[in-house]
């Protein structure tokens, strides 16, 4: 077996122009096409990331109106109870003013019915007297006499 150096300086040489074609033909291509696959990729990332970026605001946000929410019922809430407080105030004042009207009334009623069974009292008191009297003279007495009698006696005794 000989070596022929003639033929390995081809096959060098062929192979150094098969690579330098095949690095012109396919090298470029095949890199251009992985630099593409690689932005293709980073701009899918970087989406990513202000998708990310942006779900990340939106949920501050929703924390945000939750608890501006809860702020919101609470203060609603304790409005409530405030306006329901003040009715209840608002209730027994008005209460306590009707059953205040009601003891007034109740007292001028008293009063009105405690000087009408004096009226009818002294009128009582004035047929008895006259009647007693006309027996005690067996004679009729005017009832004129007997009541001025009687108003002379109610007024010492007032």
């Amino acid at each position: 077996m000989e070596i022929d150096v003639v033929e390995i300086l081809l096959y060098i040489v062929n192979i150094v122009i098969l690579f330098l074609f095949l690095r012109w033909l396919l090298y470029k291509p095949i890199t251009k096409f992985l630099q593409n696959r690689t932005n293709e990729i980073q701009k899918q990332i970087d989406e990513a990331a202000q998708k990310y970026s942006d779900a990340e605001q939106l949920k501050a946000r929703y924390d945000e109106m939750m608890h501006n929410a809860q702020d919101l019922a609470t203060e609603l809430i304790n409005k409530g109870k405030d306006v329901a407080d003040e009715q209840a105030r608002q209730i027994v004042a008005e209460a306590e003013d009707t059953a205040a009207e009601i003891r007034t009334r109740t007292d001028k009623h008293i009063e009105s019915q405690k000087q009408q069974a004096v009226i009818e009292m002294r009128q009582e008191v004035t047929k008895m007297a006259i009647q007693i009297a006309e027996k005690v003279l067996e004679r009729e007495v005017s009832y004129e006499d007997n009541k001025n009698i009687i108003n002379k006696f109610f007024e010492k005794v007032s």
